[in-house]
């Protein structure tokens, strides 16, 4: 009958479809497949069961994702020194008391650990992750990046955060990146005509553009138009943070990574090694300020403490005073956090109730979690999707563990 036929070809149409775009996501005959993640993530949207596992591996393994540069160890390494000890940590949440293990298991978090008095005095893995897992950190990889732009105003590389993107980095001359001021770009209030969540353009756009196609991120950047003034509203953009890697690339006269490496790696001691992901291989590729740094967790944390010690290293001080003050809390009424998101400072995000608490964040459950006032630092590796936890149990629970910890 012909009404089967056509069904019979349409289901074949489907399957090669389906096939077609497993084989481009998945790239199976590639070196690098960035597409994973997405491909991970719609198995999981169409056929649900716990992805913790899947997501997971895909993080840990993310050298098989886009192409990347290196970061070595410090020739002075200096690790944060183990002194564990048994906690036991509750929180409340809607007025129920839970277990801090509920929080794990439903945050569905890989490794995490909390450090206090310069020691790391709380850490567990799961799944397959351990200590020398180098973990995809999302965009927590922007608060990295802020630190530097930190680092090179307090060495005079860069002369003023009120100094224009297109003073260091001409690329951007004559585009709305280009008249912003870093300072903006700093509080996600560059005004460019771009998108994070909804609307159009918006990062899925870019994301095709740079990990499928190998463009540029400066060019995509330069591309953008004027949505409203520099400095009026908080738009929480990937290529704000990019932007300031470009800067940073400008006023020291060297690719990014060796910035990285220079200033912040071998400078704070970090003692492992780690990788950050580029648009196309090689020397030609350049690095995404706003994204994809993968390191340990260890090392993770190790950013925290040199913000909990107020941006000072073995006695000498590396970003200017009132810096870690100034980026861990909101500079601007519309920086505030509200009833739908957290607030935001300077390349971190700042929570509701804050009280000398801030945090970098990435996608999936990604934490660095710095309580000045506790002089604690938390760092998180996750595999879980937005409905697992909701952010103000995260605050309850990574508040409870700052507690726990910072106890005699």
């Amino acid at each position: 009958m012909r009404w089967l036929r056509w069904v019979a070809l349409a289901l074949l149409l489907f399957v090669v479809l389906m096939a077609g775009l497993g084989l481009w996501m998945l790239e199976p005959w590639s070196e690098y497949r960035p597409m994973r993640v997405y491909a991970e993530v719609l198995k999981i949207s169409v056929f649900g069961g716990d992805q913790r596992e899947g997501l997971a591996e895909v993080f840990r393994d993310w050298g098989g994702g886009p192409p990347h540069g290196r970061l070595e160890p410090s020739p002075r390494p200096e690790p944060l020194p183990r002194s564990l000890r048994p906690l036991e940590v509750d929180y409340e949440i809607d007025g129920e008391s839970r277990d801090f293990e509920d929080y794990l298991e439903r945050a569905r978090v890989q490794g995490i650990l909390a450090v206090h008095g310069g020691k790391v005095v709380f850490e567990e893995y799961r799944g397959a992750t351990d200590s020398e897992s180098l973990f995809h950190l999302w965009s927590a990889s922007k608060s990295f990046t802020g630190t530097l732009i930190g680092m090179a105003l307090h060495e005079g590389a860069i002369e003023s955060l009120d100094d224009p993107v297109s003073k260091y980095a001409s690329q951007f001359k004559n585009s709305a990146y280009g008249e912003a001021s870093i300072r903006h770009v700093m509080m996600m209030s560059s005004g460019v005509d771009f998108f994070h969540f909804s609307g159009f353009p918006e990062r899925n756009w870019m994301y095709l553009r740079i990990f499928r196609l190998g463009h540029d991120l400066d060019d995509f950047a330069a591309e953008l138009g004027r949505r409203v003034p520099p400095g009026t509203d908080f738009n929480y953009l990937a290529t704000d943070t990019h932007v300031l890697s470009a800067v940073l690339r400008g006023a020291y006269g060297k690719p990014f990574l060796e910035i990285v490496q220079e200033n912040l790696w071998d400078r704070v001691g970090f003692a492992g090694n780690a990788i950050w992901s580029q648009n196309v291989s090689g020397a030609e590729g350049v690095p995404f300020g706003h994204c994809c740094l993968a390191t340990r967790l260890l090392d993770f944390a190790q950013l925290g403490e040199f913000h909990l010690r107020d941006g000072v290293w073995n006695g000498q001080r590396l970003v200017p005073e009132g810096w870690v003050e100034m980026v861990g809390a909101p500079n601007a009424a519309f920086q505030e956090p509200t009833d739908d998101s957290s607030g935001y400072g300077m390349q971190f995000w700042v929570p509701h109730g804050y009280n000398g608490e801030f945090y970098g964040a990435g996608a999936f459950g990604q934490y660095l979690w710095i309580d000045m006032r506790r002089k604690v630092v938390i760092a998180q590796f996750a595999a879980q999707m937005p409905e697992d936890v909701e952010d103000r149990e995260r605050d309850a629970a990574l508040r409870a563990l700052a507690r726990a910890v910072s106890e005699p």
